[in-house]
Formats: structure tokens, C-alpha cells, sequence
């Protein structure tokens, strides 16, 4: 009688596979973010604010958008990314005209105006990208350091405080994202978005500081 293998363990993704893993967690909480948003916004329409209609969001993106412009002024790619992102707008709304639905005017009105106020949160990520990079590589450096000296001094290790960390920092992060790009009003992205990224590296350094395997 031949002896039953048990299942295989599946191999673990290399580098790449980490990237397209990485890569598709985002796209996937974007969107989810976007079409809560959206939902948030039909909610508000018919509740909230049915006075303001479809008005309420222009607002807030109208704000967003000086708010934007005057950030990125001087950034170094500020022109050319402020020269894409009215193409971007200007293609949305240009698509909301041909369509002629007056039954659905309200509708079509917030979904286009969602998705530009959603493109301006989306470029304030990408502009902030490089400053969440030296953050995490601030607090990836600083955590090994540290890790180090705990290790050469025989400090104690624990393998709680590195998992329950880890898994703490993504749920607060991923949260914090969801909720930034799903609520309705306008608020200031760099009260929001600033300390975001200082508590993200904050947050790599205790992972990498209590990291206890392979380094």
C-alpha cells in the first residue's frame, strides 16, 4: 500500500512575485477606496446634502485642486505633473458632457466629479512618494542599527513585539489610506498625509528593530 503525500507547501514568491503581490494590494485597496467613496458620495447626495446636489463635491474638488497647485509649485516635476493632471480632468468632464441623461444628471455629475477630486488625491500620493521612501529607508536603516547593538550587547529578542507590529502598522496604514481617500470632505492632505509618513517610518523601524531571523 503506497503511503498518501500530504499537500505541498506552496514555494514562496521571490522578488518579483513580492512586487506584483505588492502591486496588486494596492490597485485592489485604491479601488475599493474609490467605489466606497463613491458610494459615501450618492449617500450624501440624497441624505446629507440634497440642497448642494452634484455641488458639493465640485467644491470640495475645487479646493483640492488650489490646494494641489500651490503645493506643487515647487516640486520639481510640479509643472509637467500639474500639465497631466488637467489633461486627466479635463478628459473626465469632457466625457461627462457627451453624455445627455437629464434623468440621471445628478448621477453622472457626482461619479464625474468624484473621480477628478479622487485623481487629485491620487497625484498627492504620487507626490509624496519620495518622502514616504526616505522615511521607510530612515527607519529600515536606524531599526537594523539598533537591532545590532541589541544583539552585540545581548539585549533580549522578542518575536511577539516584531509580528504584532508588523501586523498593527499594516492595518493602521491600509486604514488610514481607505479613510483618506473615501471620505467626503476636504481636508488638508499634508496635515494628513505628512504625519502618515512619519508614523509609517516609525512604525518600519520597530519591524526592523525587532526583526529576529535571516539578518
Amino acid at each position: 500500500m503506497s503511503e498518501q503525500k500530504g499537500p505541498q507547501p506552496r514555494p514562496a514568491p521571490g522578488p518579483v512575485g513580492w512586487l506584483f503581490i505588492l502591486a496588486g494590494r494596492i490597485v485592489g485597496l485604491v479601488t475599493g477606496a474609490l467605489l466606497l467613496r463613491l458610494v459615501v458620495e450618492l449617500l450624501g447626495l440624497y441624505f446629507c446634502w440634497p440642497q448642494d446636489s452634484a455641488q458639493h463635491i465640485f467644491q470640495v474638488g475645487a479646493q483640492e485642486h488650489t490646494e494641489l497647485a500651490l503645493r506643487l509649485q515647487p516640486h520639481p516635476a510640479g509643472k509637467e505633473m500639474l500639465v497631466q493632471l488637467e489633461n486627466a480632468l479635463e478628459g473626465v468632464l469632457y466625457l461627462r458632457q457627451q453624455i445627455h441623461l437629464f434623468f440621471l444628471k445628478d448621477l453622472l455629475d457626482t461619479l464625474a466629479y468624484t473621480l477628478t477630486s479622487s485623481l487629485l488625491r491620487l497625484v498627492w500620493l504620487v507626490a509624496i512618494l519620495p518622502l514616504l521612501c526616505l522615511c521607510i529607508l530612515t527607519g529600515l536603516v536606524d531599526g537594523l542599527v539598533q537591532r545590532d547593538l541589541r544583539r552585540f550587547g545581548t539585549g533580549l529578542e522578542s518575536t511577539f513585539i516584531h509580528r504584532y507590529t508588523r501586523r498593527i502598522g499594516s492595518s493602521v496604514a491600509t486604514t488610514l489610506l481607505r479613510f483618506w481617500l473615501a471620505q467626503p470632505f476636504c481636508l488638508p492632505a499634508t496635515l494628513i498625509l505628512l504625519p502618515a509618513a512619519t508614523g509609517f517610518g516609525a512604525i518600519i523601524w520597530a519591524v526592523a528593530c525587532s526583526f529576529k531571523r535571516w539578518l
